[in-house]
């Protein structure tokens, strides 16, 4: 059963990055962020996303608890862990349930999104990368690299669209904003006009 989980959660994950890329590089199609309830691309990116992460995330708990194997990598790896989730769930606060699964309510540029364009998908990575750390698996690190991607590619599909709905708002805030993080910028600094 644990190699079913894997293979399912390396297929998600290894189709949504290729359709991903296609959606970035090519006119092909358009999968992220949806165009909306009902579509085609809601019903092929949802399930690849939810399924892809989500099945990584049991593959990772099932061989980690199958043999526990503790570390002092755990001492990064489960902070890591830890406030990538909680700082994802509360850029859902920041952002809205609604543009967080990609609806148009609003440029959101305040809160974490005043330090990062993309404060969930930085927390989702550093998370990721506590997942690999912990459970110290090479099928696992796949996994988790494959899940990286994923965040890594969902900017580059989502800025375009973005340019396109918030015109010059969103450029002015691309420029004085980092796509993931910048650690020279100082808090206190940061203001979006």
């Amino acid at each position: 059963m644990q190699d079913v989980i894997f293979t399912i959660a390396f297929l998600a994950l290894a189709a949504l990055v290729t359709l991903l890329l296609l959606t970035i590089f090519t006119n092909v199609l358009k999968l992220w962020p949806t165009p909306g309830k009902g579509s085609w691309q809601q019903f092929v990116f949802w399930p690849l996303f939810r399924g892809g992460l989500g099945l990584t995330l049991v593959y990772a708990a099932w061989t980690f608890f199958a043999a526990p194997h503790w570390h002092w990598g755990m001492l990064v790896s489960v902070p890591l862990m830890i406030i990538g989730l909680a700082v994802t769930v509360y850029g859902y606060f920041d952002l809205g349930i609604e543009n967080t699964y990609g609806s148009d309510q609003g440029l959101v540029t305040s809160g974490l999104y005043a330090y990062s364009r993309n404060p969930q998908y930085v927390a989702s990575i550093a998370a990721f990368v506590g997942v690999a750390i912990t459970v110290a698996s090479w099928p696992v690190a796949m996994l988790c690299a494959l899940a990286i991607a994923v965040y890594s590619l969902m900017p580059l599909a989502e800025e375009p669209w973005l340019e396109q709905i918030y015109g010059e708002q969103f450029r002015v805030y691309m420029r004085q904003t980092p796509r993931f993080i910048n650690p020279t910028t100082s808090l206190t600094q940061h203001r979006i006009q």
